[in-house]
């Protein structure tokens, strides 16, 4: 798919690197200026899919294939997200389509051949909820460009090491140190206990993994991140010093701005395990409903996905601990996850009138 146009170009990078939220935020505003522009649409609606907004990508790639019916990547992308929406059936037909058109099609042939492989409803269903979209689809950036960047970086990463390994470490500064306060958790070795009363079981292995990938996100102030896997070992069989630990370590996150959240968890997501999401901030557009408010705090509830007139993705009760003039306006808002009764509410931090 080759972008001539800076914005789509730049929407491009971004979703080459992950970021499918912010490409959303900053393609949607400019349906007008490419009405007719298969590209914009296919970007719009594969950042949409790596969302999770599985309804508001059909509508998107739709477009797409309208605007250009002979568009490789949308009718790939349409077909990827039929699976995401356990719709094997309409996946099979968009690829076969796909394989009359080009057929040498690795990814139409690979979809077909890995569905053909599973042998049972229950192989099948569980595929459709742990596969990964991107194997089946074209990669969104350069090739040959990642890979170079790939071996400059590492190339890059052993000099800086033997450079500081050379100086005795004395160009260190603070900021590149370690971040302080997961001294006890790193060092002690992990360990499990037999519990029957746990949310998150774990194996003395699966700890591991999970205890590096907190620290490492830490490290990395990708706090958001750390919190989620946090919150597995404080509900896990792990010792109860581990949890201990691991609790200590959540104190010492940062709390993030609008502009900051690189991270923000879907409504699905948090509405599947809301304990699993305890503490971490989520970044949600929509409409308000149902406002109140007193001398100290501004409650409504919070219909997600309404900004823009799409589908309703979900109902949360928001809870505001100052008091805010609010506007018949839709919103963006910044805001952190409390379970409440098998379920959750969100306490509002920045609300931004989306006007």
């Amino acid at each position: 798919m080759k972008i001539y146009n800076k914005d789509l170009a730049r929407a491009k990078r971004w979703l080459a690197r992950g970021r499918s939220l912010k490409v959303i935020r900053f393609l949607e505003p400019k349906v007008p200026l490419f009405i007719e522009d298969p590209n914009y649409y296919t970007l719009l609606g594969r950042a949409c899919l790596e969302s999770g907004l599985l309804k508001d990508a059909d509508t998107y790639l739709n477009r797409g294939i309208q605007a250009d019916p002979n568009h490789l990547e949308a009718r790939l992308s349409l077909a990827v997200n039929y699976l995401k929406r356990k719709d094997p059936a309409n996946a099979v037909k968009t690829w076969l389509e796909v394989l009359e058109d080009y057929p040498n099609n690795k990814y139409a042939s690979r979809g077909l051949k890995t569905l053909k492989n599973i042998s049972d409803l229950f192989q099948q269903d569980r595929f459709l909820e742990r596969f990964e979209p991107r194997r089946f689809l074209p990669n969104i950036g350069s090739k040959w460009l990642g890979r170079i960047l790939a071996i400059l970086i590492v190339t890059l990463a052993i000099l800086v090491v033997l450079y500081i390994w050379g100086s005795k470490g004395l160009l260190l500064s603070p900021r590149n140190e370690y971040r302080t306060g997961f001294e006890n958790l790193k060092s002690k070795r992990p360990q499990t206990e037999e519990r029957s009363d746990v949310l998150y079981p774990l194996e003395n292995q699966e700890l591991s993994r999970i205890i590096r990938k907190a620290l490492r996100h830490y490290q990395l102030y990708e706090d958001n991140e750390a919190r989620y896997e946090l919150n597995k070992i404080k509900y896990s069989n792990a010792t109860e010093r581990i949890r201990k630990q691991s609790m200590e370590l959540i104190g010492l996150l940062n709390e993030p701005t609008i502009n900051s959240l690189e991270t923000s968890y879907t409504y699905k997501d948090v509405k599947q395990n809301p304990w699993l999401f305890e503490g971490i901030w989520v970044l949600w557009s929509g409409l308000a409903a149902n406002i109140t408010s007193d001398s100290g705090t501004t409650s409504f509830d919070f219909l997600v996905g309404m900004d823009k007139g799409q589908i309703l993705e979900g109902r949360v009760e928001v809870i505001v601990p100052f008091p805010v003039v609010m506007e018949e306006l839709p919103l963006e808002l910044l805001a952190r996850v409390e379970p409440k009764n098998g379920d959750f509410i969100i306490v509002g931090k920045t609300l931004h009138f989306l006007r």
